[in-house]
């Protein structure tokens, strides 16, 4: 059995493409069996992720840039100082309402 089983080794040997197509497999089966190609995957939909989410965060900087932009313009600085703060600039007319005239009976 031992004879049969070195000739045959020794035939499969001499032939190149027989050698490459096992040493092929031999190669692609440790890959699969260790987790490498496993892991490269892994690695591959991270990065994707990762990728994504900085495209989030540019995104979101130039907002942040163009909103520190506007910030600094005086008509932003006075439309919020008047919302925010009830400010008012000369020449502004005010109307004041008494919180009796909200009962039209007056009760």
């Amino acid at each position: 059995m031992i004879p049969a089983l070195a000739r045959r080794l020794n035939r499969i040997l001499h032939r190149p493409t027989k050698v490459f197509w096992i040493c092929l497999a031999l190669a692609a089966a440790s890959v699969l069996l260790d987790g490498s190609f496993i892991h490269l995957w892994s690695l591959h939909r991270d990065q994707q992720r990762l990728e994504t989410r900085i495209e989030d965060g540019r995104a979101r900087l130039k907002q942040f840039e163009f909103r520190i932009d506007e910030a600094q313009q005086p008509q932003f600085i006075e439309r919020q100082a008047r919302d925010q703060f009830d400010l008012v600039k000369e020449g502004d007319l005010i109307f004041v309402f008494s919180e009796d005239d909200a009962d039209p009976a007056g009760r």
